[in-house]
This record gives C-alpha cells, structure tokens and sequence, in this order.
C-alpha cells in the first residue's frame, strides 16, 4: 500500500562546520508512525517551493527558531531570538500553496507561528516583556517528554474531537506564540494564562497547529499520538476526495 508523503521543512544547522538541511528525528518518527513518509524539505531556496510542494500530500511545519519580525510588520525588539529569513520565506510559501492546494497542514510550536503569520497574523516576539499580563514558563526545564502545563480546549473544535474536552498537560519549549489569529483560523486551546495553545481551520480540516510539542510526547501519550494519526487521516481523505473527482470528470 502507498503512503502519504509527508513534507517537513529542513532548518538550517551548521553541524561540524558544514551546513546541514535537518529534520529532527522526533518528526520524522511521529510521521512514520502514524502511518506517512516523512520527506525533509530543504529552505535555503523559497522560490523552489513549488517544486517540493508537488512532491507531498500533506505537510508539518517544525519547531526552530524565532521568526523574522519584518514578516508581520514589525522591527525586532532586544529579547528576540535568532532568526532565518530564508526558512521564513521558504515555509511561508509553503503554507500559501498549500492552502490553494488544498494540502493538510499540521504546525508544531514555531509552525503554529508561521502558518498564522503566513495568512496573515502576527505574533509576540516575547510573551515576558510583550504581554500586560502574567505569564506562566513557557520555555519549559522538565524534560520534553513531559507535560508541564495545562491548555484548555475549545468545545466544539476538531481538536477536541481528537484529543478529547477539558484540560490536558503539555509540554512547552517557546518565547513567541500567536497574538492576532489569521483570517480563517479559529482558536482550539488555551493555557490558563490565555496564551494561544492551538488554532484550526474555520470552515474545512486543512489546518491544526498546537504550540506545544507532541513529537517528544507521542511514544507515551495517546492523546498527542492522535493528533499525528488525524493528521494522516485527513490527508489520505483529501487524497481520496482528489482521486473521485479526477474519477468523475
């Protein structure tokens, strides 16, 4: 049987001097264990992404580094954090191709931030010195294969769906998170702080995107292994839709 091919966006990463296009193994493991083909997609050339883009039946966006104020209109405060423009750019269109193509998206953490930003929202570049309200840590010192705050999720939403109502215990490894959602996404989950902890699509299941890291929960938690295999599902119905209408016309 054929598998969903799965684009993941490749980070930058000087290893031993040499510059790497790389996809962390956690991604990787969550995609090909849900049932997809995990296909690393190199970021140092945006107008290429196109090309890889027709190579995938569905796409994860990763967690990395923070994202380039200009993106959203803004200048950069000093807490930000490193930067890429070429791996913005590049998972930028990405995310608006996908979206005319009708591609299902998942975002982890900084995907969560780049789709929104992609469509058209904004981001805090730093929750501490951004926010007029207390924050919890958010840049978690457990390790990441443990839960440390809670996030409430929104009744009625495809995330609630998947993971179940009420509270669930996150991991969290992040300064920026979502400020203004773009049009056409809607709010799934938040901590108790009111930090925006997950987001979908309005009107259709092409975009689910939590700021939490469910790649390093999986492997003991149903819940976050649920939300890697709704993915899959999602994306072999789209396949399946496609494959109907080219039957029928």
């Amino acid at each position: 049987m054929t598998k969903s091919i799965i684009g993941i966006p490749a980070e930058d990463r000087i290893v031993n001097g040499l510059h790497r296009n790389s996809v962390n193994q956690a991604d990787v493991a969550a995609v090909t264990t849900a049932g997809g083909v995990a296909l690393p997609i190199p970021t140092r050339n945006p107008e290429l992404m196109a090309n890889y883009i027709a190579l995938c039946d569905g796409l994860m966006f990763p967690g990395g580094p923070d994202i380039a104020p200009r993106f959203y209109g803004e200048e950069p405060i000093p807490e930000l954090g490193d930067t890429d423009s070429l791996l913005d750019e590049s998972e930028i269109q990405l995310v608006k191709l996908a979206v005319i193509q009708g591609i299902p998206i998942l975002g982890l953490c900084r995907g969560m931030q780049i789709i929104n930003v992609a469509l058209g929202g904004t981001v805090y570049q730093d929750l501490n010195q951004q926010r007029n309200r207390q924050t919890f840590q958010h840049y978690q010192k457990a390790p990441m294969d443990q839960g440390t705050h809670s996030v409430s999720v929104t009744p009625e939403t495809r995330l609630e769906s998947i993971i179940g109502s009420g509270d669930h215990l996150v991991n969290s490894h992040h300064h920026e998170a979502v400020k203004a959602l773009a049009s056409g996404l809607k709010l799934s989950a938040l901590a108790k702080d009111g930090v925006i902890e997950c987001m979908e699509s309005e009107d259709n299941d092409l975009i689910l995107a939590v700021q939490w890291h469910p790649e390093f929960m999986f492997e003991s938690n149903e819940q976050m292994a649920s939300l890697f295999r709704d993915f899959l599902q999602r994306v072999d119905h789209h396949l399946k839709e496609a494959a109907d209408q080219n039957s029928g016309d």
